[in-house]
């Protein structure tokens, strides 16, 4: 008993350390800033300087990409200590030359640069219908860019522009201004959309299980499946292409049926099949096309006025 004690305890380290290998080491480049952005706002909206919100974007990225359990996400710290050592400069990371040395000096299999466009906040009171009260309504924004690249090819994977913004209101109370504001909240907005995008990338949704008309999606909590959405799920055919590069592009995708999310667990998420359809475990994903609202038959034809 003690012999397949140690053997059993042997086998799952062993599995453990393969999967853990299996996670792809992802390192955060410092946020660039457009220098023309400047910071507007009022009342204390966004707090302290751009530098101070870059610092704060990079830190709540790489926490919620910790929380994926996907990646192997390096320490801030090293990456700031490499870039000081070798005195890279902030042009070096966009460099299609330098930032694939960088992000191989580190050890990473990919590695994300991102520019703040711009950043905006605002506040005003606004008064409580029928009452001598007020409220503070904030506002923020921001406006950033996304890369993701394959520090093996030093080929960009992924390339997203993000316009987010946070609107919340405040009582006129002393503590609850001290723990919240607009950027905060916009900070963990965007840092949890380029997550979703930058794990979308790297590992696409696919079916984990398939039990009779119920699927299971490889993704849970945090990600940006919602119940009641609706998903399609597509079979991977044929690679395509490029006949004079000779690079894979991408594959040809047919899709199989579409399932509508009922639950959003930590770690994975359920889906109910629309109709009975040969889905299988590894097919891809993705959120459906919106439907289109039927037009009526008699609606007559050219401009109405």
């Amino acid at each position: 008993m003690r012999i397949s004690s140690l053997l059993l305890a042997s086998t799952l380290t062993l599995l453990s350390t393969i999967a853990a290998a299996a996670r792809p080491t992802i390192a955060i480049l410092p946020f660039s800033i457009d220098r023309n952005v400047v910071i507007s706002d009022g009342r204390s909206v966004i707090s302290g300087t751009i530098e101070d919100q870059t610092s704060l974007l990079t830190n709540e990225l790489i926490h919620q990409l910790v929380a994926t359990r996907k990646f192997d996400v390096l320490e801030r710290a090293r990456v700031d200590d490499l870039i000081k050592e070798k005195q890279f400069q902030e042009s070096d990371y966009a460099s299609p030359d330098e930032a694939p040395k960088i992000a191989r000096l580190l050890g990473a299999d990919y590695f994300v640069l991102g520019r703040i466009d711009d950043l905006e906040g605002e506040s005003e009171q606004k008064s409580i219908p029928y009452s001598t009260q007020t409220y503070e309504q904030q506002k923020a924004s921001i406006d950033l860019y996304l890369r993701v690249i394959d520090a093996r090819t030093g080929k960009i994977v992924a390339a997203e522009k993000f316009d987010n913004e946070a609107r919340i209101r405040i009582n006129n109370n002393p503590n609850q201004k001290k723990q919240q504001n607009a950027g905060k909240q916009l900070i963990v907005q965007a840092a949890q959309e380029m997550v979703n995008r930058i794990t979308n990338t790297v590992y696409p949704v696919k079916v984990a299980k398939v039990d009779g008309k119920t699927v299971y999606l490889n993704r849970g909590a945090g990600s940006s499946l919602k119940v009641g959405d609706t998903v399609s799920i597509y079979s991977q055919g044929d690679a395509v292409v490029d006949q004079d590069t000779r690079e894979a592009l991408g594959y040809t995708e047919n899709e199989v049926a579409q399932a509508r999310i009922t639950a959003v667990d930590a770690r994975f998420t359920k889906a109910e099949l629309a109709t009975d359809a040969a889905v299988k475990e590894g097919m891809l994903v993705k959120p459906a096309a919106p439907e289109k609202a039927d037009v009526p038959a008699d609606l007559p034809a050219g401009p109405r006025w």
